[in-house]
This record gives C-alpha cells, sequence and structure tokens, in this order.
C-alpha cells in the first residue's frame, strides 16, 4: 500500500488535532487517505482533483464499504484537500507547524541516562529462563 508522504503527512496529522478528530479515529482517516492515494494512481487520477474523490467514493460502494466507511473515507479525503490550501497560507501553515510541534510522543518523555543496563537485561534473560528461580541483582 502506499505509503502518505513525510510532507503531508505532517500537515495532515496537525489538521486532524485541530479538527479534533478523536485519537482512536486518527488511524482509520489515515487509512482511507492512503487508499485513496493508492486508487489514485491505480486509476490514473491527480489525488489534488476533487473530482476524483467521487469516483473513489464509487469504488468504495461498489466494495461493499458500508455508508458509515464511505463518509469517514469522504472526510478523511476531503481534510487532505485542505492542506494545499492551508500551505499556500503562509499564517495558517505556522499555526499548523506550531500545533503539529505540541503534539505528544513517547519519546518525548524519555531521558538518557547513559546507565549500562547489560547486567539487569542479563539478569532478567536468567530470571525469564529459570522459570523464576533465579534473582535479579540490582
Amino acid at each position: 500500500m502506499k505509503e502518505i508522504p513525510t510532507e503531508i503527512i505532517v500537515f495532515y496529522d496537525a489538521l486532524l488535532v485541530q479538527k479534533e478528530i478523536p485519537r482512536n479515529f486518527r488511524f482509520y482517516y489515515k487509512k482511507w487517505l492512503r487508499y485513496y492515494l493508492d486508487f489514485c494512481q491505480k486509476y490514473n487520477f491527480k489525488q489534488s482533483d476533487k473530482e476524483s474523490l467521487s469516483y473513489f467514493i464509487k469504488k468504495l460502494k461498489e466494495k461493499n464499504q458500508t455508508d458509515q466507511q464511505r463518509k469517514q473515507a469522504l472526510d478523511a479525503v476531503s481534510i487532505c484537500y485542505q492542506i494545499e490550501k492551508k500551505k499556500n497560507d503562509p499564517d495558517s501553515a505556522q499555526a499548523l507547524n506550531n500545533k503539529n510541534e505540541n503534539i505528544p510522543t513517547k519519546k518525548s518523555g524519555l531521558k538518557s541516562t547513559n546507565e549500562d543496563w547489560r547486567q539487569i537485561y542479563g539478569a532478567l534473560n536468567a530470571e525469564i529462563i529459570m522459570g523464576g528461580r533465579a534473582t535479579l541483582s540490582y
């Protein structure tokens, strides 16, 4: 499946946050966008041409996607169309970038301690192998 280009996904993630799309739906929105990009490539549509969206939705109907799924796909792709408009407006682009910078990542809370964890990993490995008979020492 076609990956969403990096220059699009950064803005897209920021728009999903801005539009308050629930976190548990964002995966599906990105999935629909990837399907749309694949569709455009397969059937020689320009992804920036909004007319291709109606053909995409029609194809989803042919593939027995539910009304709810087609509505979500329509919303997901429509959000993508807003990226070009936002990228061309310097104030909007800056606001999107700022909003995206505030999205916490799993790595942001981790601190490097430069500790040597080999001894602890070795003890943990022994604990697992021995089925609980080895003792961990710190």
